[in-house]
């Protein structure tokens, strides 16, 4: 960014050095309002302003030093940013519990042998005992039901 040394310029610098002249590095952060209602206030100097200003103290050289004639900066007004921590993504729900997956498909495999000889069991059981009465059943129902849908 090009530093203007427009008159305009030095005003808002102006202002800018005030704040920071009064507040210090208080001017630069949200402020809590005295009135009990929890709400914050803005910072006295917005976040271009502040870039501004810093920029300009690197540019005159004024930067590690604060006078109010001649301006400058502080380098403990610099924001300090938090390290990034990198996590892993969290990926897709089917990829995250596979191993859990494949451990109860395990154990569900274990008990197969025995589920499919109940199942054969229950299924053998439905059936109508073989003989000649369970044949004489069928046929009179058959009958009953022709006969029913011939009329």
């Amino acid at each position: 960014m090009v530093v203007r040394s427009s008159a305009k310029g030095l005003v808002q610098l102006l202002g800018v050095r005030k704040r920071l002249r009064d507040h210090a590095i208080n001017a630069l952060r949200p402020q809590p309002r005295n009135d009990g209602t929890g709400r914050w206030l803005r910072p006295a100097i917005s976040r271009r302003k502040w870039k501004v200003a810093r920029k300009q103290a690197i540019v005159n050289g004024t930067y590690g030093t604060f006078d109010f004639e001649a301006g400058g900066w502080l380098p403990e007004w610099d924001e300090i940013k938090e390290p990034k921590v990198l996590y892993p993504t969290k990926s897709k729900k089917s990829d995250r519990t596979r191993a859990e997956r494949v451990e109860r498909i395990d154990q569900a495999m274990k008990a197969m042998p025995e589920k499919i000889k109940e199942y054969r069991a229950a299924m053998q059981a439905r059936k109508p005992p073989p003989g000649i009465e369970t044949f004489i059943k069928r046929a009179l129902t058959k009958l009953r039901t022709e006969s029913s849908k011939k009329k």
